[in-house]
């Protein structure tokens, strides 16, 4: 037995001790140590004369919340009978310090709380009453939470013989939710667990009712919202589940996309666009005894990157004003914009963007003359492709120039790309350009007012290597022969440029014919000027590949698969983060009084290192302008070196296509002694370096903190785009399997035996 006080009619203040009620008690009786709270309701009814039939009441417990040896009163709602019991059981254990229970008891004019289900009219008054009272406000809810975290902070070293399910995901009779979606989340997830379907019924905000999927089964769950739609509450469940859930490995219905899309959250952050649909099938499968389809796990991995980095449509939205706030804090960055017109002034259709920051334009200045251009795929929602072109600091680091996202990769986009970058971003000066040999890129070059004509001396077109490279393997399927190409690319003595065609055209008279022809004009015989070092001219000052803007493509993570705001926002901060990291590194060889970058520095100790190993033949002609020596090698390979005022070669080519003297010259050097650090190309002197990355990025902030854009607003066109179910290859044996090069019937153009070790059009024609 244990004591309640019961107090009634008046209200609730806050004394020096906790809440306090203003009225002395208006009952007390002995309650029994097994009363429930069903019980104490009617015995409240009975003591307190309140009307039964024409209100509700609302218990709160006035709770010893203090410390051992003191007193903290708080008010605990009671809506149910699990709350009632664990205070019981406290009171009853003495842990509270407080032996009497005391309830403080509102009255308030009840409702009519009915299923509103056709068919069931019958019962639905016995399912109402068998229901816990609803809580009237937020403020109400709010203290329910509250007590429950006090209650369960004080019992943590404690156990309590309970009924309340220890599942997070349990679905019982009176069980409250903060909101409704919280509800249809849990049942969700309760069904997913258990690899059961449901369906809903009715879903009008107020309630909310479903049921099996199974015609068979007869499980169904009643739930309502309060009146202020501040909490949502079960209340009744019929029925168990009869149905079978022995489907492990297939699809649920009820896994949605938008479901999956937050349980791989963190998957797609880590992982980006190396995360497959696939993957995401497995790592499902992990977790719950079903597997998402492969085209769910598809629109899941798009759905949560708009989670993580913003909706596809509203991202172009805002591009324009995130690109004119730039501008705005980074005075000359230059943005330009490939569009069509609507009917709209205000408005036009996105086709392209082109950005350039205004400290990678002032860096560029102190670069050495070669830039190299590539594009990649978008694998976004709605794809496109990205275009990007990237500089070469003294220490031959990649400096992030310019970059341009377009819809289509055509010949006009390259064009429309190219001009800007002449006019806004690199200006006049000559360059050595380095790109795949596309038609839409090498065209450019022969056009006289494209700003890259070769024929006016504008710039230099040289092909990556990685390109000749990746030809052959996939023409030739050979691994010595691609790195044999390898090789003779990299090659700077014409002697051995020679020797390694010599050993193409024993291995394959068809890839060195393609070699020879690649790039060649109606008046050319050859054009290894574009893809050899030796031949070179040193325009491209070492540089082979491209493969510099696949190392950018890897300092911008994710960028394929983000949504055109984030994509142009992530290039924004992580060339920020190139810069401070670059400038403080060339600040330290400023320290240092280091004259040379780094790598210039290496090169000249290992080529020094050497310099004893080589032995000066013979001096042929010597004048106050001009020497020339021969220099004999331990191999006893000779090179000729000649040094003047004007004049540092050798017939090893490495210092004229570097810029960096070879071991034969700095021989010569130590010979005359001389020193060598004039015959440096002033492209990697260390002050060049720092000026490269003194520029600073100013972040333009949040948007709130985006001055006001007035300007022209851009938008895809979302009509253009087909969206819906992704599309798959359906072949039918009954259908001709016909060839595309011998119209052949029972094979592809891939086996077709006319394809075998051919490289295409560009070597059938050679």
């Amino acid at each position: 037995m244990f004591p309640i006080s019961i107090y009634t009619g008046g209200s609730v203040e806050n004394g020096p001790m906790g809440s306090t009620y203003n009225k002395p008690p208006s009952a007390s009786y002995p309650a029994p140590d097994h009363l429930t709270f069903d019980d104490l309701k009617t015995k409240i009814f009975q003591l307190t004369g309140i009307n039964k039939d024409k209100n509700t009441i609302n218990v709160n417990a006035r709770w010893n919340a203090g410390a051992a040896g003191s007193l903290c009163f708080l008010q605990m709602p009671i809506c149910e009978n699990t709350m009632w019991r664990m205070l019981v059981d406290k009171t009853l254990s003495g842990d509270s310090g407080w032996s009497v229970v005391e309830l403080f008891v509102e009255a308030v004019p009840s409702s009519c709380c009915t299923h509103n289900d056709p068919g069931e009219k019958s019962q639905s008054n016995l399912e109402c009453t068998q229901t816990t009272p609803e809580l009237p406000t937020l403020k109400r809810s709010q203290r329910i939470r509250e007590s429950r975290k006090n209650l369960q902070e004080l019992s943590d070293e404690e156990s309590f013989d309970v009924k309340q399910p220890s599942d997070e995901l349990a679905l019982y009779s009176g069980r409250l939710f903060d909101s409704l979606d919280d509800l249809r989340r849990t049942i969700r997830e309760h069904h997913i667990r258990q690899n059961r379907n449901f369906v809903t019924v009715r879903s009008n905000g107020a309630r909310y009712v479903v049921k099996c999927l199974d015609p068979q089964c007869g499980w169904k769950l009643y739930a309502a919202s309060s009146k202020d739609r501040s909490y949502c509450q079960i209340k009744t469940i019929k029925g168990e589940h009869v149905c079978s859930n022995e489907r492990d490995g297939e699809d649920n219905v009820n896994m949605t996309t938008e479901f999956i899309s937050k349980l791989i959250l963190d998957l797609v952050k880590i992982k980006g666009d190396a995360c497959t649909p696939k993957e995401i099938q497995d790592f499902i499968h992990e977790v719950y005894p079903c597997t998402p389809s492969y085209t769910k796990a598809f629109r899941a991995k798009e759905l949560a990157i708009a989670h993580l980095f913003g909706e596809w449509k509203e991202s172009y939205a805002k591009l324009a004003p995130y690109l004119n706030a730039i501008q705005v804090v980074n005075p000359g960055t230059k943005v330009d914009w490939l569009s069509d017109a609507t009917a709209d002034p205000n408005v036009r259709i996105f086709r392209g963007v082109a950005w350039a920051f205004a400290p990678a334009i002032e860096g560029f200045k102190s670069c050495r003359p070669v830039i190299s251009i590539d594009s990649t795929i978008l694998s976004g929602k709605y794809g496109g492709r990205m275009l990007i072109a990237v500089a070469y600091d003294a220490d031959d680091q990649l400096l992030p120039l310019a970059f341009a996202v377009i819809k289509d990769e055509k010949d006009e986009s390259w064009s429309w790309f190219m001009r800007w970058l002449r006019l806004e971003v690199v200006g006049p000066r000559p360059l050595c350009v380095i790109s795949d040999p596309q038609d839409s890129i090498v065209s450019l070059f022969d056009q006289p007012d494209s700003g890259w004509s070769t024929c006016s001396g504008q710039a230099f077109h040289r092909y990556c290597s990685r390109y000749l490279c990746e030809n052959i393997r996939s023409s030739f399927k050979k691994d010595y022969l691609v790195k044999l190409v390898k090789w003779v690319s990299r090659q700077n003595q014409p002697s051995k440029f020679r020797l390694g065609m010599l050993r193409i055209l024993e291995t394959s008279r068809q890839a060195h014919n393609w070699l020879v022809k690649v790039g060649t004009r109606p008046d050319e015989e050859s054009a290894n000027h574009l893809w050899s070092l030796c031949e070179d001219g040193g325009y491209r000052f070492g540089i082979l590949s491209e493969n510099g803007n696949e190392c950018v493509f890897n300092l911008f993570p994710q960028i394929q698969m983000l949504p055109i705001t984030a994509l142009v926002e992530l290039t924004f901060t992580k060339s920020a983060e190139i810069f401070a990291s670059k400038r403080e590194a060339a600040s330290k060889i400023e320290v240092e009084k280091q004259l040379w970058s780094n790598k210039v520095v290496a090169t000249l100790e290992a080529r020094r290192a050497k310099v004893s190993q080589h032995r000066i033949v013979s001096l042929q002609s010597q004048s106050f302008s001009h020497a020339e020596f021969e220099v004999e090698t331990r191999s006893k390979v000779k090179h000729t070196v000649r040094l003047g005022h004007d004049q540092r070669s050798c017939s090893c080519q490495k210092p004229q296509l570097t810029g960096i003297p070879c071991s034969h010259l700095l021989a010569v050097c130590a010979y005359r002694s001389i020193n060598a650090d004039h015959l440096v190309d002033a492209a990697y002197d260390a002050r060049q370096l720092l000026a490269t990355w003194t520029p600073q990025f100013h972040n333009p902030g949040n948007p709130k903190e985006w001055p006001e854009y007035a300007g022209i607003a851009y938008s895809l066109d979302f009509k253009s785009i087909k969206r819906g179910r992704r599309k798959k290859d359906v072949w039918s044996p009954t259908l001709e399997y016909r060839c595309g090069m011998c119209n052949g019937i029972g094979h592809s153009k891939k086996c077709c035996t006319r394809n075998q070790g051919t490289l295409g059009s560009s070597i059938s024609e050679s």
